[in-house]
């Protein structure tokens, strides 16, 4: 959707190549936990990884270990396509059909994210994550408004390493001690 709007306003290619690593930059985190080792056959791998959008993720995240499987997560992330290419195209339909935009629909992916976002942290209830996540995308706001997503995203994953850093020593250090 965003390349559409570029196209139309004849952007730069090398500004549309930016956007789109900088938009789809979060999928690199995504694979860090994302449970493709499930996954054998190399051809229903190759889709696994080719499959892995938001959605397919955060249902995932949301299922205990002891319910992950391969045919699991390829019968989501096959029904998650499917909704995705199909309610794409139902869309276009609709919308072709619609004499003028609608005002307020452009939220609706935000929204998205933002339910998607509440699911998983009440399945995890990972408050100190909410908060890195939010004191990260404030500071990007106020210090590097125009490329503040890149700079939040970076940000959380910096502060997310260094939290996995002291949560890792703490039951070490425990240990050492008793």
């Amino acid at each position: 959707m965003l390349l559409v709007g570029m196209m139309a306003t004849v952007t730069p290619p090398a500004a549309v190549a930016l956007t789109v690593l900088v938009v789809n930059f979060r999928h690199v985190f995504y694979a860090f936990s994302f449970p493709l080792h499930l996954v054998k056959h190399p051809v229903t791998k190759a889709y696994a990884v080719y499959a892995m959008i938001d959605e397919a993720y955060a249902v995932n995240a949301s299922l205990p270990e002891a319910e992950r499987s391969a045919p699991r997560l390829l019968a989501m992330q096959i029904a998650c396509e499917t909704y995705w290419v199909g309610g794409g195209l139902v869309g276009v339909a609709l919308g072709a059909a619609l004499p003028a935009p609608i005002k307020g629909l452009e939220f609706a992916l935000c929204a998205l994210f933002t339910v998607l976002t509440l699911d998983a942290f009440r399945s995890r209830g990972e408050i100190p994550s909410v908060l890195l996540a939010g004191a990260s995308a404030t500071v990007a706001l106020v210090l590097t408004p125009g490329l503040a997503m890149f700079t939040a995203l970076l940000m959380f994953v910096g502060l997310l390493l260094v939290r996995h850093t002291l949560t890792a020593r703490r039951p070490a250090q425990e240990t050492a001690d008793a």
